[in-house]
């Protein structure tokens, strides 16, 4: 019986991982060069690695982001390092633009699966239940925008696979103690965070707090304390990986642009020098510069509207969205899913992932006491506000765009929440109306129906709106070359 159910569970989730990966790969086949946003500069950085078999500074003319200045050469590039050898690999058989093009996306579509398998081990940490770990991995991996993020070249989608692989050892570590293997594991996810997207940056301090969590501990006065000797063993072989694989770009940074540890300023009088005189930064006139204050920009300017829109779903160069009722439903589920979330855990009778480490897993940090479940929550909503706060600044200060990809990286902890909202509701239902035999089914069917339209909505997405656009008009087969 359990080797027939485990080889269940292995066909769902081998059924699971296909799904994702044929999702991403008809993005990936259909839209024509540079038309997801901004991939023709983001593709001439992979393409200089390919051609001259180094990193630019950013300050070549060959990876220039034409009329903006500046050059996405300045920031994280180790998405486009990957990219970049295996396009100069290739470019040893073939030259043609189409493969060199295709190997760079098919590098993003890799780490969308691999984002798939992290988020599919992270949700049986998550959730006892079987249904709601599985409603879990679909509000993830098939919101179209997320796997629209694995098909094109760019940072995102390295930042979005490093945030389940930092969440997923996360919560393993706080469960079995910290073993090395969870340790190499959330230096890892941090290597790839910190090497492919600034904007991802809140997932590193919410795996700090974290690590830093799980080695609180009770007396036997029930006073809080400090487990100070692992924290400092195993912090020390996290920081000692973490700084062996992401430091050298710190330092190359520093020594290339005169002290500039992140490249930022470098980039921004890079832009000065280069772009336009509409377009520099030095001229540009921010809404922050034009007088118009924070609450009119997000209360009379659409900015949530486009930014939810564009976190659910808008391809190409954010102007083609999917079918405008499902943007209802979206919405729907994620306000029902935060507004349950907020009931107490003792009324539903339900008390979320700490209660599993009580039991069934010893912590060497503090064995069998589970951690304090509001600073638990407290370090995963940090990596919800991080994200927004920073889109919001941005688009403030710098560069009006409420573009959902700029808060993708709190997608995992913001269908966390959704996911935790709707586990509470079925388990309130079940606690409340205990209908006889409709007491088992309010779970499955709550389940069951979220999933039929998470399901249903990516079908209809790619069926009725992503091939039926690029087939009948200009794609990757039939566009014209960008020649630069």
């Amino acid at each position: 019986m359990s080797m027939h159910k485990s080889g269940h569970r292995i066909n769902l989730n081998v059924l699971f991982y296909a799904a994702v990966f044929l999702s991403i790969l008809t993005f990936v086949l259909l839209q024509p060069f540079g038309d997801p946003p901004d991939e023709v500069n983001r593709y001439k950085v992979a393409q200089f690695i390919c051609n001259y078999g180094k990193l630019p500074t950013g300050e070549e003319f060959e990876v220039a982001i034409g009329g903006y200045g500046g050059s996405y050469a300045f920031q994280p590039l180790l998405p486009y390092m990957i990219q970049g050898i295996l396009m100069r690999l290739l470019s040893l058989f073939t030259k043609h633009n189409l493969a060199l093009l295709l190997c760079a996306r098919m590098v993003n579509a890799v780490f969308g699966v691999i984002m798939a398998v992290y988020v599919r081990k992270l949700s049986l940490l998550l959730f006892d239940d079987r249904l709601m770990s599985w409603l879990f991995c679909l509000l993830v991996m098939f919101l179209p925008q997320n796997l629209f993020l694995h098909s094109y070249v760019n940072t995102d989608s390295m930042a979005s696979m490093s945030g389940a692989v930092i969440l997923y050892a996360c919560l393993s570590g706080l469960k079995s103690g910290w073993r090395r293997k969870d340790c190499i594991t959330l230096a890892v996810g941090i290597i790839c965070c910190t090497l492919s997207y600034y904007n991802a940056y809140g997932l590193i301090v919410t795996a700090i707090l974290l690590f830093t969590l799980s080695h609180l501990k009770k007396s036997r006065k029930q006073k809080l304390g400090f487990s100070l000797k692992p924290f400092l063993l195993k912090g020390t072989l996290i920081s000692a990986i973490v700084i062996a694989g992401a430091g050298w770009w710190f330092l190359r940074n520093y020594k290339i642009h005169d002290g500039d540890f992140l490249g930022l300023a470098a980039r921004k009088a890079n832009a000065i020098r280069t772009a336009l005189p509409e377009y520099s930064p030095a001229t540009k006139t921010t809404l922050a510069d034009s007088g118009v204050t924070l609450k009119e920009m997000l209360c009379s300017m659409d900015f949530f509207y486009f930014l939810w829109n564009s976190f659910v779903a808008r391809f190409g160069p954010m102007t083609l969205p999917t079918l405008p009722f499902l943007y209802l439903w979206y919405y729907r589920i994620f306000r029902i899913g935060w507004l349950f979330t907020l009931i107490p855990g003792r009324m539903a009778g339900t008390y979320g992932p700490l209660s599993k480490t009580v039991g069934r897993h010893r912590s060497a940090a503090a064995p069998g006491w589970k951690p304090p479940t509001v600073l638990f929550h407290l370090s995963l909503l940090l990596s919800v506000l991080i994200p927004m706060g920073l889109c919001i600044y941005y688009s403030y200060t710098s560069d009006y765009q409420p573009q959902g990809r700029y808060i993708m990286p709190m997608l995992i902890p913001f269908m966390y929440y959704v996911t935790l909202g709707f586990h509470k509701f079925a388990a309130l239902l079940e606690r409340l109306i205990p209908l006889g035999v409709l007491h088992k089914w309010y779970r499955p069917v709550i389940c069951g129906g979220l999933m039929l339209f998470l399901t249903g909505a990516l079908a209809l997405t790619l069926a009725d709106v992503v091939i039926p656009h690029y087939l009948g008009g200009t794609n990757l087969w039939n566009g014209e070359w960008i020649a630069f």
